[in-house]
């Protein structure tokens, strides 16, 4: 990290985390969704600038988002995440074997939980956290001869979808013109990094 009195520091923004004179606060479209969206986030992708739980999180008032941690009393911030994940409508996002289709259980989900880090990541919140691992999951199905492919190039060696493509695959059943914005808004968030690595 570049120190704050080295001649190369650049003032970033506390939001979009991207440097002050790329900052792309007032072109983020604002996007309400058919229902909640809670993200459990590892502590690796907390602050980085690329991740795209953070970019969700700026899409949508309809997001929040908690710091995992293995010991649930200090996940941050403190939320009693062992009744809250009992309650009825509450859904794991996660593609286990167990998982139902996301879009058959759309109209009873309230709160959508997501784990947002690596899948190596993920698989380890998961294996630590008796209380995801009682949530009821869901998945995303691809459309019939379709397959779901990332689009995430600042991360070509992930596996899967990035959390806010997730996100918007996983609400595109129900809400078609919330999920263009978040694709739209992805595509700003990722083409603004992009242009700073060129």
């Amino acid at each position: 990290m570049t120190s704050l009195f080295s001649p190369f520091y650049c003032a970033h923004c506390i939001h979009c985390r991207l440097p002050q004179p790329s900052c792309v606060c007032d072109k983020i479209e604002s996007i309400e969704l058919p229902f909640k969206i809670t993200l459990c986030c590892h502590r690796n992708e907390w602050q980085k600038n690329d991740n795209s739980g953070q970019w969700a999180l700026l899409s949508s008032n309809d997001i929040s988002r908690i710091k995992w941690h293995r010991k649930s009393e200090l996940i941050q911030p403190q939320v009693d995440v062992h009744t809250i994940t009992q309650q009825h409508g509450h859904y794991l996002l996660y593609p286990s074997d167990d998982a139902q289709d996301l879009d058959l259980q759309t109209k009873d989900i309230a709160q959508l939980w997501v784990i947002d880090g690596t899948w190596q990541e993920a698989q380890k919140m998961l294996r630590q956290s008796p209380w995801l691992k009682s949530m009821p999951k869901v998945t995303i199905k691809a459309a019939k001869n379709q397959t779901l492919t990332s689009q995430f190039k600042l991360r070509r060696n992930q596996r899967g979808l990035s959390t806010m493509e997730a996100i918007t695959e996983a609400i595109r059943g129900h809400c078609p013109r919330a999920a263009n914005a978040l694709e739209r808004n992805f595509q700003l968030f990722q083409s603004s990094l992009l242009d700073l690595l060129r």
